[in-house]
């Protein structure tokens, strides 16, 4: 009935595996959850341990491929007709987490959220914590016309993800799942948005995540260039264009490498801004944009 489907890489993920377990198990159904390691080097002895729980299997694969190629391999190997997409780093925030789903199984597609640690931790990991709680612990309605949906967490027919599938073309963090959702809408399916979320637990640095950052970021003007994403899909593209067409871009892109060091700090603080934050992706779209 169920294939739960988690990626990993370089994360213990033993513990969520135990508790999805424990839930599923409650709930009397035929089940799978299914761990693919995307050739990591740590926590292996400790993910080993999930392949001695009846119905749960950890694979490592030969080489690193991506996280939009893990996912349709995940998929892929799945036994049953419907998909629940959990990432490793995430923990469900309730007891009744699959339940929930299962009450919504009906759903071809089905999204319950994210959301933030109710403590946030210490420097340098406070701004994963920060952009978390800012600008994904939100539920959206059906009818915006910029959902937020995430990869982490979210229940697919089968049938409908292999319509679908992640775009293997994008191998470095973002925008991925902004694609791939958006896909499913053009193809004409609907995204329910239930409150069951998971827990992010912040496990990036500041300086990590920056990096990711300004990985989606490239990815993003790859694929607004190969027009798979429109520039009004996210505000940061939005306000490029705008900024060009005033020609101010240039201006925004001296101000980010001026002030680059001072942004990174902020970041980098204990009290890290979001609105530093956002300017940083702005400043980084130009630089990216006018770099010559």
């Amino acid at each position: 009935m169920l294939s739960i489907l988690i990626p990993v890489y370089n994360y213990n993920t033993i513990t969520l595996v135990q508790e999805l377990y424990k839930q599923v198990s409650d709930c009397n159904i035929a089940f799978e959850i299914l761990v693919l390691d995307d050739h990591s080097i740590f926590f292996l002895e400790e993910n080993n341990a999930i392949n001695k729980l009846t119905g749960c299997t950890y694979q490592i694969l030969p080489k690193n491929i991506g996280r939009s190629a893990i996912r349709n391999l995940l998929a892929s190997k799945a036994t049953f007709d419907h998909l629940l997409f959990i990432d490793a780093g995430t923990f469900p925030s309730k007891h009744n987490f699959i339940k929930g789903y299962l009450k919504n199984i009906h759903h071809k597609v089905v999204t319950g959220g994210m959301t933030y640690l109710p403590k946030p931790p210490e420097k340098p990991y406070k701004l994963r914590w920060v952009y978390t709680k800012k600008r994904e612990a939100v539920i959206k309605k059906q009818n915006d016309k910029r959902p937020i949906v995430c990869s982490s967490n979210f229940l697919i027919q089968k049938e409908v993800f292999d319509k679908v599938l992640f775009d293997e073309s994008l191998t470095k963090y973002g925008c991925e799942d902004v694609v791939f959702f958006d896909t499913i809408i053009q193809k004409g399916f609907t995204i329910e948005y239930i409150e069951n979320p998971v827990i992010h637990d912040a496990n990036d640095d500041a300086e990590t995540f920056i990096i990711k950052t300004e990985y989606a970021v490239e990815n993003l003007i790859q694929l607004i260039n190969k027009n798979k994403l429109t520039p009004d899909r996210y505000k940061v593209s939005r306000l490029y264009y705008l900024l060009r067409k005033i020609h101010l871009d240039k201006l925004v892109k001296w101000v980010f490498l001026t002030f680059k060091g001072s942004l990174t700090r902020n970041l980098k603080s204990s009290n890290p801004s979001i609105l530093c934050y956002d300017f940083y992706r702005l400043g980084y779209f130009c630089f990216i944009k006018n770099k010559k």
